[in-house]
């Protein structure tokens, strides 16, 4: 009785296989199937090489692999509607198809050249990588980053570098990692891919600003200026890594003469970029350095005639040189006319001076549709004060129609 049990159990266990090696085939016959050119039966193909995928007699059969990793990279391409994780899936079976042998045969030798395991291999990296950046655009970040990371599996088996020659290379992998992380707010992700693609000898000056804003924002400045300085060791000219370490020198509270310097090594890299000049012009104000600051200022008028920032800046500061004389003049007696009179045209000579670029910056500013009041009202005050009785009312009655 026994024995009889035995041999039955043993039968079972043989029809068991026999069953899943079974779906193996029907898995193939159904992935052939086509109708010009296009596989009319891939859903059920996939259901049959699931079965043998999942049970543990045929889980590892090479001959599973083989079929799996064509139905699923099929899937993938032609119709990633029956399975959203396709490429998942195919990945996984192009890399198990590569299972080597005691004397390095790869596992499918029978059924696919190895070369044609690793071209499949490949689509599936470009899928990763593409799809990846179209779930990001879509905001599906996690998803995005699960792909991304499934290419560093694939990168090492890819002998030929076709990755590469798309631009699917670790570097570009870590900084749209970075930016995945970024949209989560995941700090020490973001930090850990970026100083991944630093410690790969990135070409990407701009990974070296990422990392110094992350600790800027954290009010860790040394450390951001060590990351704009290590940045700067390789990419010496690069403007945006010379104006962030112009930003932390200021936020840093650097001397004044120190940031003067920073500022005209970035002009010496950029001199058609009037931002530098109306900053360096800012600081050169702050040590009293009115004609050098009048000098940038028009510097940067010439590069740029309409900016707000360099007309209302180069306005302000002629009229910033009349507050001395002002006071000057505000202690002298009243029996100094002649001293008096000499200041009161200096006075005037400095805000006809500021005249054109007040007025053109407010011109500027209604060109975009927004009114600035307080320079109206100096607007006004200086008309007034040179005498243009007809131009100060006018200026006073637009502005009093705003209120």
């Amino acid at each position: 009785m026994k024995k009889i049990t035995l041999t039955l159990v043993v039968s079972c266990i043989a029809l068991s296989g026999f069953s899943q090696s079974k779906n193996i085939q029907n898995a193939y016959n159904s992935y052939r199937q086509e109708t010009d050119r296009v596989k009319t039966k891939l859903a059920e193909a996939k259901d049959f090489i699931d079965l043998a995928y999942n049970h543990e007699s045929t889980s590892t059969d090479p001959k599973m692999w083989n079929y799996r990793s064509k139905i699923y990279l099929e899937i993938m391409l032609k119709s990633p509607g029956i399975d959203k994780n396709a490429v998942f899936e195919a990945t996984e079976a192009h890399i198990r198809c590569l299972d080597r042998d005691k004397k390095g045969r790869i596992a499918v030798r029978k059924w696919t050249k190895e070369e044609d395991v690793l071209n499949g291999l490949v689509q599936c990296g470009y899928n990763l990588f593409n799809t990846g950046v179209d779930d990001y655009n879509a905001k599906n970040y996690s998803t995005a980053i699960k792909k991304y990371k499934e290419i560093f599996r694939i990168i090492p088996l890819d002998k030929d570098n076709l990755l590469k020659r798309g631009n699917i290379v670790p570097d570009a992998i870590y900084k749209n990692l970075f930016l995945a992380y970024l949209q989560l707010e995941d700090v020490d992700s973001q930090i850990e891919y970026l100083q991944k693609s630093i410690d790969n000898n990135t070409n990407d000056p701009i990974i070296y600003y990422y990392m110094s804003n992350i600790y800027s924002k954290k009010g860790d400045f040394e450390k951001a200026l060590e990351y704009i300085i290590l940045g700067k060791e390789q990419f010496s000219s690069e403007i945006m890594l010379v104006n962030s370490e112009i930003d932390l020198y200021m936020k840093m509270g650097k001397s004044t003469e120190e940031i003067i310097q920073k500022l005209t090594d970035a002009i010496e890299i950029d001199n058609s970029n009037e931002i530098l000049f109306i900053i360096r012009s800012q600081q050169y104000s702050l040590i009293s350095e009115m004609i050098k600051a009048e000098e940038d200022l028009l510097e940067a008028l010439e590069i740029n005639s309409e900016s707000a920032s360099a007309n209302n800046n180069l306005a302000s500061l002629y009229l910033s040189m009349t507050e001395p004389l002002v006071k000057k003049r505000n202690d002298l007696s009243y029996r100094e006319t002649k001293k008096i009179d000499d200041l009161d045209k200096q006075i005037q000579q400095l805000q006809r001076s500021s005249l054109p670029f007040l007025v053109k910056y407010i011109s500027i500013k209604e060109g975009n549709e927004e009114v600035d009041k307080a320079a109206l009202n100096t607007l006004s005050t200086i008309y007034y004060n040179l005498g243009m009785e007809k131009e100060s009312i006018e200026t006073r009655d637009l502005l009093n129609s705003l209120d």
